[in-house]
């Protein structure tokens, strides 16, 4: 029992290094910088919020940025709120210290991005490894698979700057976990609750991936386990997603989302129009051909970008054709990731701006990473050489990516180019700021 006891304790340990590790990685992997107008328009209305009590960006350090509406003699972002009335919460007491957001290198910045993206990043990766566990998975095995989605794939790359995407894949990882609580270990209503609330935070803060908890609501709809808890499940998603349609309300007049209205972008110097918003048009033909090549497999590819995804899909779909036991879990993410996919191909034009590969997708990497678990299933010296192989071309292409995953495609069309040309003008850029602050 003694020996028992001191392996534990040890297994214990090694857990929190690993995971101590990974929050000083997620230190490190900050760009504290608005590098593009995403970031910059998020910015905008953190400030408004905070510093001038309104949404309106104009009287702002990041008014000038394009990512806007103008509504009512006013701009305001045009993104979700969610993310943007987290990261105001973390910016009221830093603005009080006397820390200023500011468009150029930013103390303000970096620590907004740490206690909200970062944050939840590492939060992610915890509920990544609690999810495994019911793969009946050992501690190391967990281990190996929760750093090689926390550092192996855009997860990484992501959380390197303020936006959506991350948030979102984090908020789908703590959601997937407390689903599968529910599932496999009772307390159904509080474990649905959380799951319901986090992914509506998902949900509201990136439209598409609602598709999950849209279908895992069926999903616990039809489970007999967990029919009694679908109210609380339901309660917990409106909840969630309240705030962001109160704001979009309160600046619109209407639920629907203001980034999908092409009249609030028609403004002068604008450039947008209906034919560059994402949801206001329907690709076809050879053009639908080549996007959607070019999304997956391209030298943008999401697939290129992740290439323990390769490993992943074919796992997943093996999970539900054979009915293993995860087999209506994968056969629901599989689903609403081809709808996602789908979605974006169909009504997307521009691979998502400029961006380290297909930013959108980003949000699905926890829940397929999941499924890599058959993998290191059993014996054998192969398994290890399998992942380590996938690892060692994985790994850099997120830190690249982390280096500024808004990567100027005026640099280079390759991202991964991009960002190594790029990075000595970053790195230079970044010591003169320290130097002369």
């Amino acid at each position: 029992m003694t020996g028992d006891r001191a392996s534990t304790r040890q297994g214990r340990w090694s857990v929190l290094g690993v995971f101590l590790g990974l929050a000083v990685i997620g230190a490190l992997t900050i760009v504290p910088k608005v590098m593009g107008w995403n970031d910059g328009t998020r910015m905008a209305t953190i400030q408004a919020l905070v510093q001038h009590h309104t949404l309106s960006i104009e009287p702002t350090s990041f008014a000038s940025v394009n990512d806007k509406v103008f509504i009512g003699g006013h701009f305001y972002s045009d993104k979700l709120a969610t993310p943007q009335l987290l990261g105001a919460a973390v910016y009221w007491p830093i603005w009080h210290l006397g820390i200023r957001l500011a468009p150029d290198w930013n103390l303000a910045y970096y620590l907004v991005t740490l206690f909200t993206v970062k944050l939840f990043w590492l939060l992610g990766l915890v509920a990544f490894y609690g999810s495994l566990a019911f793969t009946r998975l050992d501690r190391v095995r967990r281990l190996w698979l929760t750093v090689a989605l926390g550092i192996g794939t855009l997860v990484l790359s992501w959380s390197a700057t303020f936006n959506n995407h991350s948030l979102a894949a984090s908020w789908v990882a703590i959601a997937f976990w407390f689903l599968l609580r529910a599932r496999n270990k009772g307390r159904v209503l509080p474990n649905l609750f959380l799951s319901g609330l986090f992914f509506g935070l998902a949900g509201s803060s990136d439209v598409p991936t609602m598709a999950f908890p849209a279908a895992f609501g069926l999903y616990v709809l039809l489970d007999r386990r967990l029919r009694r808890g679908t109210w609380a499940y339901v309660v917990a998603l409106l909840i969630a997603v309240a705030p962001a349609l109160a704001v979009n309300y309160a600046i619109s007049g209407s639920l629907v989302p203001v980034q999908i209205v092409p009249r609030y972008f028609d403004f002068p110097g604008s450039p947008w129009n209906a034919e560059h918003l994402t949801g206001t048009g329907v690709n076809s033909g050879s053009f639908l051909g080549r996007y959607t090549t070019g999304m997956l497999v391209g030298m943008r590819g999401f697939l290129v970008y992740n290439p323990l995804s390769l490993l992943a899909l074919p796992l997943m779909v093996r999970e539900f054709v054979r009915r293993r036991r995860f087999a209506s879990e994968a056969l629901v993410i599989f689903l609403m990731s081809v709808v996602i996919v789908g979605y974006y191909c169909l009504a997307s034009n521009n691979y998502g701006g400029d961006a380290y590969s297909i930013r959108w997708f980003v949000t699905m990497l926890p829940l397929w990473m999941f499924f890599l678990y058959p993998l290191l299933e059993g014996k054998g010296a192969w398994r290890w050489v399998v992942l380590g192989a996938f690892l060692a071309v994985s790994v850099p292409i997120a830190v690249i990516g982390a280096w500024n995953p808004w990567s100027r495609a005026d640099v280079n069309p390759v991202p991964l180019l991009s960002n190594l040309k790029m990075a000595p003008d970053l790195a230079r850029s970044l010591w003169a700021a320290i130097t002369h602050s």
